[in-house]
């Protein structure tokens, strides 16, 4: 019995306990935020705006309404709560998706606003497993990797529920999240046994607890001007990833390709193995200074691809599937990083003893108000445009920005740091 016992406390401890429970519980997730965005509604209209231009900003309203409620709520929530929360906020998502299949036409947006408002806070009391550790650049690459893999995963299982069970679009975002709700059951067990970070984990990367209102506005005051560059970095990648992830199919039927289950999963996977391995990597720096560094160096680099296979494939080098896989790389790898690396390094560095849920939830919010603000602008201001060449021009821009920004970045930190030196050496 006592035997057993250590066993599983040490299994519970071990990084692929961590990392399987985060991609499960994540994957889970998205099957019932992402599962619609496989239909393409036929173009049908809703108040004389494209449908599914609608339920896209309808549930994105909510997620980015999730993420400014979860700077205070995720921020402050104590861990015996986190798996009631999760079950929660996923169970009434899944919930909506009911509602959705089944309701008026004229109420459907405001099932998919009801599913996305809970839904947004899931990410922060996952990564408060993670976060804080010597190894959570490989725990977080795990998590991170869900974004790029699993949304053509659940997208693949809708259009294949689609496609061989002939469901309707309505009824197929709920078929596709209650196969996959006993995993995210599974992932809430599993995260619930994991053991906390050791005091050799706090020593390298600080304490994280809970921050209260008081915390938050004490690391605003003292770090506010580069946690302000950072966060305009992820919101400018926010945006650029989320039209991609939520309009791909539709770029690809705007080149007269007719949506394909798997190319879906393979334009995906290239990009979450590399970047996986990438990410991973993270946790060779012993130094905070060294690894916010490398991030941010890769972060520039990304953002010359990102132009530079936008401009090629408008000049028809590229094809169509190596531009996705290469852009897709460009965006993916620094919003990955800020996921497993940069926000975490950002605390670790500066010594702030706190959650990097805080500040991830203050760039979401904006960030998927960002994106509201250019779906809107796409359905008002260039409406004729294809998703294509609206993703391309997109692209470039986010490019540009994101070069300028990540030196800026860079220059906050360095000098910050060495007037810090200073100080102590006083």
């Amino acid at each position: 019995m006592k035997k057993g016992g250590l066993a599983s406390s040490a299994k519970r401890e071990s990084a692929w306990w961590l990392m399987l429970a985060a991609f499960l519980a994540y994957t889970g997730m998205y099957a019932v935020r992402k599962a619609f965005l496989a239909a393409q509604f036929d173009a049908a209209l809703l108040w004389g705006l494209d449908l599914k231009t609608v339920l896209v900003i309808s549930q994105v309203l909510g997620y980015m309404l999730s993420k400014f409620l979860g700077i205070k709520l995720v921020s402050e929530m104590k861990g015996d709560r986190r798996p009631r929360a999760l079950f929660l906020f996923v169970g009434m998502g899944l919930l909506m998706l009911l509602l959705f299949a089944w309701l008026p036409p004229n109420w459907r947006p405001l099932a998919l606003f009801l599913n996305g408002l809970p839904l947004g806070m899931v990410f922060g009391l996952v990564l408060s497993y993670l976060e804080g550790r010597r190894n959570t650049e490989l725990l977080a690459a795990a998590l991170s990797a869900t974004f790029i893999f699993s949304t053509g995963l659940v997208k693949t299982v809708g259009l294949w529920l689609l496609q061989s069970f002939a469901v309707s679009e309505f009824q197929m975002p709920f078929l596709t999240g209650l196969i996959f709700f006993p995993i995210f059951l599974l992932a809430i067990w599993m995260l619930s046994k994991s053991a906390a970070p050791s005091l050799e984990d706090v020593e390298a990367r600080t304490e994280r607890k809970p921050m209260l209102a008081a915390d938050r506005k004490r690391f605003l005051k003292e770090h506010g001007l580069g946690f302000g560059f950072l966060v305009l970095m992820y919101v400018v990648l926010t945006i650029v990833r989320d039209i991609r992830d939520n309009f791909i199919v539709d770029f690809w039927a705007g080149r007269g390709q007719e949506p394909d289950p798997a190319l879906l999963s393979l334009t995906e996977i290239p990009i979450a193995v590399l970047i996986l391995i990438i990410a991973a990597a993270g946790i060779m720096f012993k130094s905070n200074y060294k690894a916010f560094k490398v991030g941010m160096l890769l972060t520039a680099l990304c953002s010359i691809l990102l132009i530079l296979s936008s401009v090629y494939f408008e000049l028809s080098v590229l094809s169509p599937v190596l531009w996705v896989i290469l852009s897709g790389f460009a965006l993916y790898l620094p919003y990955i990083l800020f996921h497993t690396m940069i926000f975490e390094r950002f605390i670790a560095l500066f010594r702030v003893s706190g959650t990097v849920g805080f500040l991830f939830y203050v760039a979401d919010a904006l960030g998927y108000s960002g994106s509201v603000a250019i779906m809107l602008y796409k359905q008002f201001g260039q409406g004729a445009a294809g998703w294509g060449a609206f993703m391309i021009d997109l692209n470039r821009i986010v490019g540009i920005a994101l070069l300028g920004l990540s030196v800026l970045a860079w220059f906050y930190v360095r000098k910050s740091r060495a007037k810090r030196v200073l100080e102590v050496s006083y």
